[in-house]
């Protein structure tokens, strides 16, 4: 199995990314909960998150290169093959779409890429294994999801390994009474270990 990185004594850094140009998605309070949960982990303090509610191809871009982020967690419209970004522009407006092919090279463009990267929008999940030629992680949605149903992976900041934080996710909405809790989907590159792979992990 690949080694991957083991965590630097340094902030795992967040990059969230969300798009609802028409004004059609919460993305708001759904990044709000997940910055909640980040606030009440265990390692809290080892966390760093950039937020962009409103996020354009440009924020993508900034945050990979200047951010530099272990996570990127994209939460909008999309489907099997795009995703939607917002334009720059103060009211509604038509998204601007971009392939999944054209995400996946900015994801790859930097010299350090993400270590996981996770799509909670409709479809996505048919994307997520283009990514993890890249990343070693990456999560979409098997189908439509309904707006508000965001599943939250504060579980790595509490010193969880990926597959205990993808878990303990989709347990979080079936407990909350979420219908779609079983659409998270975990993909890894064939030579990791999500249940070994820990991305927060603090000092000895």
């Amino acid at each position: 199995m690949r080694q991957l990185r083991k965590p630097k004594p340094e902030k795992l850094r967040v990059l969230m990314l969300g798009a609802a140009s028409e004004g059609d998605l919460r993305v708001s309070r759904e990044q709000a909960r997940i910055r909640t949960a980040v606030e009440r982990a265990l390692h809290r303090d080892l966390v760093e998150l950039d937020v962009h509610p409103a996020a354009t191809t440009g924020h993508l871009l900034d945050g990979l290169t200047r951010f530099r982020p272990h996570v990127v967690h994209f939460s909008g419209h999309s489907d099997t093959d795009l995703i939607v970004f917002e334009q720059d522009l103060d009211e509604p407006h038509e998204g601007a779409i971009v392939t999944d092919r054209a995400f996946a090279s900015a994801i790859k463009a930097t010299d350090d890429p993400p270590l996981l990267v996770l799509l909670n929008s409709c479809h996505s999940a048919a994307q997520i294994k283009n990514l993890v030629e890249t990343v070693p992680f990456a999560i979409g949605m098997a189908d439509e999801i309904g707006d508000g149903d965001a599943i939250t992976y504060a579980a790595v900041a509490d010193g969880q390994s990926v597959r205990a934080a993808h878990n303990l996710g989709r347990a979080a909405m079936e407990l909350a009474g979420l219908p779609d809790h079983e659409l998270p989907t975990l993909e890894c590159a064939p030579d990791v270990d999500p249940s070994t792979t820990f991305l927060v992990k603090p000092p000895q």
